[in-house]
């Protein structure tokens, strides 16, 4: 077992990883048994759940037993574990892009929303994130480039090559980047029609009812800013960080345990915001949505 003062800040990852991986799976479980998620947005928050679940899951049964024991065997193949993760964190983005592609839809254009989005049409947008970004990823971090456990650093990282380091800040972090600042626009764009429909059709509703819809409000307001605000926060966190600070504990939460926390967050915010999975888990009775179609994929 290794037990070096460099690899220490490994056990902290542990229990995050833990956290990731148990939220996101449960949160996995959880859609796919409740009818309520037996639809478009279902589908891709399903997808969502997956791929987190699977980074964690990484990190607990590959990553940390790796450094921790110190499994020659994984670390001569960590570059294909770098690729897993890179991947399934890559997937989570175009997830969250396709998502808030659905919500908008759903509120901007309600009456072609079930054609674009129909339960055909939704397999064939996650069939393609999974097409697409698994071919990039193969190009970029399989042939091209590798991101390995470095023994120097006790962390994954790219190839020190000047390749790789294109790579890593355009094909990484300014395209992440990117899909996330269009995610945020999206989702407040969502957000600004919403509160207009509410208003228009607040003097023929109920004061119950509409008190109903301000919550339902709120939930996506907090949920969209939520998840937008955090990938954001991790993707500088993790490039700009290290460029100023050189303490070891303040590069790894800012990197690999930011990294990881991202997705625990992203599952976490999925539980927060809809409460039909916290009732699920309550084993309490589901109250299915009767909000016309208009708001049926908003949580």
């Amino acid at each position: 077992m290794s037990e070096t003062p460099e690899n220490d800040t490994i056990y902290a990852l542990l229990p995050i990883s833990f956290l990731s991986a148990l939220v996101n799976w449960a949160v996995l479980y959880a859609i796919l048994k409740l009818k309520s998620f037996n639809h478009s947005f279902g589908f891709l928050s399903a997808n969502q759940a997956i791929v987190d679940a699977l980074h964690g899951s990484m990190f607990l049964i590959y990553f940390c037993p790796m450094v921790i024991l110190d499994i020659k065997s994984f670390k001569a193949n960590s570059n294909h574990g770098g690729f897993l993760l890179l991947l399934s964190y890559e997937i989570s983005v175009m997830t969250h892009l396709a998502i808030s592609l659905n919500r908008l839809c759903a509120v901007w254009v309600p009456h072609r929303y079930p054609n674009i989005f129909s339960e055909r049409n939704t397999k064939i947008i996650i069939a393609f994130i999974w097409f697409y970004t698994s071919s990039v990823a193969v190009l970029f971090y399989e042939v091209s480039c590798s991101f390995y456990f470095d023994e120097e650093i006790q962390f994954l990282s790219f190839s020190k090559t000047k390749l790789c380091g294109y790579i890593g800040w355009y094909g990484d972090l300014l395209k992440n980047s990117t899909i996330v600042a269009i995610v945020m626009v999206l989702d407040m764009l969502t957000v600004v029609k919403v509160r207009k429909m509410s208003r228009k059709i607040s003097a023929n509703i109920s004061d119950q009812a509409q008190n109903r819809l301000s919550q339902r409000e709120m939930r996506f307001l907090k949920q969209t800013v939520t998840q937008g605000t955090v990938f954001m926060l991790e993707l500088l966190s993790y490039f700009f960080i290290p460029q100023y600070f050189v303490n070891k504990w303040i590069l790894f939460f800012a990197t690999s345990f930011a990294w990881v926390a991202v997705h625990a967050l992203d599952g976490l915010v999925v539980l927060l915001f809809n409460p039909e999975i916290r009732r699920f888990y309550q084993c309490k009775p589901i109250k299915h949505a009767t909000s016309s179609t208009r708001y049926g994929s908003i949580p």
